[in-house]
């Protein structure tokens, strides 16, 4: 539907909690697929490869919780 917001929250490798939001759930899931196949692949999610990775499925971090 036009206007809604899809959340992911994703936990980087230090710990740190994000928010992150798509305005398309394909976006959203294509990010949340692409982040645990780097990981699993490649190593660990850092601030920076979030960025890229979101970048991609343009996205935004929402922000953090509590």
């Amino acid at each position: 539907m036009q206007g809604d917001t899809y959340y992911l929250e994703y936990e980087l490798h230090d710990g740190t909690r994000v928010f992150l939001a798509f305005d398309n759930e394909n976006d959203r899931d294509g990010c949340h697929i692409s982040l645990d196949m780097y990981k699993a692949q490649l190593g660990p999610i850092t601030q920076e490869v979030l960025d890229r990775i979101l970048g991609k499925f343009n996205g935004r971090i929402a922000g953090f919780p509590g």
